[in-house]
């Protein structure tokens, strides 16, 4: 998979700009990922010029990762002009990764700002009617399932029991073998997986655990219907045999999807377990579970158990955690003729619902300007201003609206955060610069014209030439940001509920300057424009869905 980054802004020496081009590629056996990265240097600089050969042959290229959603980390730097970089990806195989690269003429510049990002293995595109920042990216914790456990020579089930037990015995062999079904039904037919991680909590073993490191593998369940209620080593559902008889599902395992080595230290474990996730949503009635397998390989008694749905600290019982792309609210529904998806019990009353985190995609942002250049509109600039002039004034406003249409009806917001980032200002004025956040009421701006004078580019504000001031409510929430380049997060959880509630009152929100700092103190932030699509606002909305 190849792709073409830019570096994005004026910081090699006399203001030149390197263009990168940066290929991702896979290579190796099992669908190792991306274990090459090349890409080819510049011949000129942004003005035109030819690099001279001497300096070409001396670029240096930093290569940086992203899996946080906050802080890159350079990974790999490759000197003397050369082209390609060859390793093993930061990233773990089938783990949406973001990277991108830098450059540096050593002798006469210095680095540059961060390329536009890539990710791999790449997300699929979202279809060209629509743009792909615009789509919703949605995580969410998956709270229906059920989880058993079966035993060697055991007849029984154990599906109300407080762990998960996977166990060794004889020295080679599985004698306590794991399954989880998990309720997909509330994920879109058409939602783009990009990542779905199993995260299960080592609690406890017996007799030390035996070896000190133990393989644990997890593999789709195939070929019958998993009861996990009933299950036993000798059936899946407590009626018909296992395919392979009395094995404990073993001749109804795939392939091991995902492994992962345990130490004898108790805490979450995690398993990439994307590809089965996206089978499922696509073929929803193919849902017969997962296998959670201790590894053959193991000396007779090695074993770790896990917390199960039942363990009595409800914080610590297994997590699905899945995040897509919602490409529409109302997708129309498929007609299909296939076996319906597996039926789940209602859960206990302490398991919790399903629980949904929104990075909203679609939005717009400008900011408004007090004085000479109060009839400018600056809808297209890089950054959302927020400025005080003089003492004791607000000078630039900031305003931000939300398209919170892929949410929901019925819904509970049990938290919003507007995420921005402080990215430029110089010294900023004073040391500490209060940034408050407002709902706008009175007005529906057009953010495209907006202007200090008038919030529609014709019409004035409620109050008058005031950069909207008299169309704020009182803030919701406020921030002190220093003087050092961060992300900064404003509490709005109460704006969000009532735009769910009713949409029609989603007039945005402001973002508003000190009106107690002295005169030319500021903070600037990375707007929609921002030439580094990973520092461009983000609000992200934690919901459940209401019955």
């Amino acid at each position: 998979m190849c792709s073409s980054v830019r570096a994005g802004a004026n910081r090699i020496l006399q203001g030149t700009v390197i263009v990168l081009f940066v290929c991702f590629s896979a290579i190796g056996t099992d669908g190792a990922y991306g274990q090459i990265i090349s890409w080819t240097n510049p011949l000129t600089y942004q003005d035109r010029n030819a690099i001279p050969a001497n300096l070409r042959s001396t670029i240096t290229t930093k290569l940086y990762f992203l899996q946080d959603g906050v802080a890159w980390t350079q990974f790999a730097s490759v000197a003397d002009g050369r082209e390609t970089w060859t390793g093993a990806l930061p990233v773990a195989d089938g783990i949406i990764g973001y990277y991108g690269a830098t450059s540096t003429i050593p002798s006469n510049g210095i680095e540059s700002p961060l390329s536009n990002i890539v990710a791999y293995p790449p997300i699929a595109a979202p279809p060209a009617s629509a743009p792909t920042d615009r789509f919703d990216e949605v995580t969410v914790t998956l709270g229906k399932y059920q989880d058993t456990y079966v035993a060697l020579g055991d007849g029984t089930s154990h599906a109300v029991i407080p762990l998960i037990q996977t166990y060794v015995w004889p020295a080679r062999n599985v004698a306590n073998r794991g399954f989880l079904q998990w309720d997909l039904s509330s994920l879109p037919a058409d939602a783009r997986i990009t990542t779905a991680t199993l995260r299960l909590h080592y609690a406890d073993e017996e007799g030390g655990g035996g070896d000190n490191a133990l393989a644990i593998s997890v593999a789709k369940v195939i070929g019958t219907n998993l009861d996990p209620g009933t299950a036993t080593w000798n059936s899946p559902d407590g009626v018909v045999a296992w395919t392979g008889g009395a094995d404990g599902g073993a001749k109804n395992l795939a392939a091991s999807e995902s492994t992962v080595v345990v130490d004898n230290t108790h805490g979450w474990v995690v398993w990439n377990v994307t590809g089965m996730v996206r089978d499922w949503v696509k073929a929803p009635w193919t849902n017969s579970g997962m296998a959670l397998d201790p590894d053959k390989a193991g000396t007779a008694d090695s074993n770790r158990y896990f917390a199960s749905r039942e363990y009595p600290d409800p914080l610590l019982r297994p997590e699905l955690v899945v995040t897509y792309l919602q490409p529409s609210r109302n997708p129309a529904p498929q007609a299909v003729s296939e076996p319906l998806p597996p039926s789940f019990p209602n859960p206990a009353a302490d398991v919790p619902s399903d629980t949904f985190t929104v990075s909203i995609g679609g939005f717009e942002d400008t900011y408004v300007n007090l004085g000479s250049y109060s009839d400018n509109n600056y809808f297209s600039e890089p950054l959302i201003a927020t400025y005080t002039w003089p003492a004791n004034n607000v000078a630039n406003r900031g305003f931000i609206r939300w398209d919170l249409s892929g949410l929901p009806d019925n819904i509970t917001v049990t938290n919003a955060a507007l995420w921005l980032f402080y990215v430029d200002g110089g010294a900023g004025g004073d040391p500490a610069y209060a940034v408050s956040v407002a709902k706008v009421t009175g007005a529906f701006p057009d953010l495209s014209r907006a202007t200090w004078n008038r919030f529609d580019g014709v019409s004035p504000w409620p109050g008058g030439q005031n950069g909207g001031a008299a169309a704020m409510d009182p803030p919701v929430s406020s921030s002190t940001i220093g003087r050092t380049y961060r992300w900064v997060s404003w509490d709005v959880t109460e704006l969000v509920q009532e735009w769910a509630d009713r949409p029609e009152t989603n007039s945005g929100m402001a973002i508003d300057g000190d009106a107690s700092a002295g005169a030319d103190s500021h903070r600037y932030f990375a707007s929609g424009e921002y030439p580094d699509p990973s520092l461009r606002p983000r609000l992200l909305v934690t919901y459940v869905k209401n019955p």
